[in-house]
């Protein structure tokens, strides 16, 4: 069990020591795994690019009733360069698949506002009350708490509004130490209620010139 765990923690430092911005060049899509019909990202992405604008939330109009793209060969800059956490991140369970677990992992660069040092950290949204049950959430966590990694725990707001987001390292601390998956559970499943309860503002996105106006 250990060498494993190692090698998944050794995994997400990689990952983490990586610059944002070139994230997607550096890590290759992990091996057997596809987005299938998974369009969880046409929904829950933000997109403000010159060809389209979609509020979070919102399904994107262009996805079709079986989840395809209808616009796939010349789809927006964000489309195109997204992929989520469990597509590129080996330490991500693969139980995480958005669809089927509810859970949706993206990167997230931050800057130390002493050293000015950047940091690739994850946010993990957990877009409905079942994702706290998906298979491998807690490990999956662990890792990456375990690596050092920042780690933000997101609850989406009404759709078009802000989330719910907070950092959950120091809390998740002892019991990863402690490999207590229970308390793991617990801390995230009172974080998410706590986020739920949050004040969520509408986005507005300002206009682009020749663009259609955001989905509502």
């Amino acid at each position: 069990m250990r060498p494993a765990r190692d090698a998944r923690e050794a995994a997400a430092r990689k990952a983490a020591s990586m610059s944002d911005d070139h994230i997607l060049e550096e890590l290759p899509l992990v091996a057997g795994r596809a987005c299938g019909s998974c369009n969880v990202c046409c929904v829950a992405l933000t997109i403000n690019d010159v060809q389209m604008q979609k509020l979070p939330g919102i399904r994107c109009r262009h996805a079709q009733r079986d989840n395809s793209c209808a616009i796939y060969e010349t789809r927006p800059e964000t489309c195109r360069k997204f992929f989520c956490g469990w597509r590129t991140l080996k330490w991500v369970r693969e139980g995480l698949r958005p669809d089927r677990s509810g859970v949706l992992v993206q990167f997230h660069g931050t800057v130390s506002p002493e050293t000015g040092e950047r940091k690739l950290g994850v946010v993990i949204t957990l877009l409905n009350g079942g994702a706290l049950r998906a298979e491998g959430l807690a490990e999956t966590v662990a890792a990456a708490i375990a690596a050092d990694i920042p780690v933000y725990l997101s609850v989406p707001g009404p759709p078009g509004h802000t989330s719910g987001r907070a950092r959950i390292n120091d809390a998740l601390q002892e019991p990863v130490r402690l490999r207590d998956k229970e308390a793991v559970l617990a801390i995230l499943r009172e974080a998410r209620a706590m986020g739920r309860t949050g004040d969520f503002a509408p986005i507005v996105l300002a206009p682009r010139p020749d663009t259609p106006a955001p989905d509502a």
